[in-house]
């Protein structure tokens, strides 16, 4: 019997030394900075946001969508430029819609909302919203939005023509997946503003 008991005791201080020294032998895992929004967990990795991976959220991730939602006319010029008035009888301001384009020039949206006698004074903005968001696949490739003076029939070939901007979705370059894209005419007379949302 003492000799069961003396082994049982002999087991138990075992265990005990072994459990012991192997948590005292553990390494704590060393915190990392998480960027771009991440969060640290437990285990010192990082959870991150979508469009963004890497051990610490450092790689940004090419979206498959880019979704266009607003087109904002920011900025226009007035009159023609040779000073006339966009529509002459009677002299009024123009009547503007907005197309985008793809780098193969053809139409991809033609916006059916048309703003009569419109003009930029203080922060009267013209909005206009797709139905649908307008879903662009080709991210990387340039882009051409569009405005013109709506003369009795869209995209009729009368219509004047005010101006267009060019832009590129999304850039391997730009920093993060902004809200909003602002793009400007070659005149400086003309400013739109996008509102994207992206899709990974």
């Amino acid at each position: 019997m003492k000799t069961i008991f003396k082994r049982l005791s002999i087991l138990i201080v075992v265990v005990l030394f072994f459990s012991c020294s192997s948590d005292s032998g553990d390494t704590p895992c060393v915190p990392i900075s998480c960027l771009n929004g991440g969060t640290s967990r437990a285990d010192c990795g990082c959870d991150c946001p979508q469009g963004f991976t890497g051990s610490d959220c450092s790689t940004q991730v090419t979206p498959t969508q880019v979704k266009i939602t607003k087109i904002r006319v920011k900025k226009f010029p007035s009159a023609k430029p040779n000073g006339n008035w966009w529509d002459t009888f009677p002299n009024s301001d123009a009547d503007i819609y907005v197309t985008i384009q793809n780098s193969n020039l053809n139409v991809i949206y033609n916006h059916p909302t048309v703003f009569t006698d419109a003009e930029i004074i203080g922060s009267n903005f013209y909005d206009f919203i797709p139905a649908s968001p307008l879903i662009i696949t080709n991210v990387n490739s340039q882009y051409l939005v569009n405005l013109y003076d709506y003369d009795g029939v869209l995209n009729d070939t009368n219509n004047d023509f005010i101006g267009f901007a060019g832009i590129t979705l999304y850039s391997l370059s730009q920093t993060g997946f902004p809200s909003t894209k602002t793009l400007t005419g070659l005149s400086g007379l003309l400013e739109f503003e996008l509102t994207l949302s992206y899709v990974w």
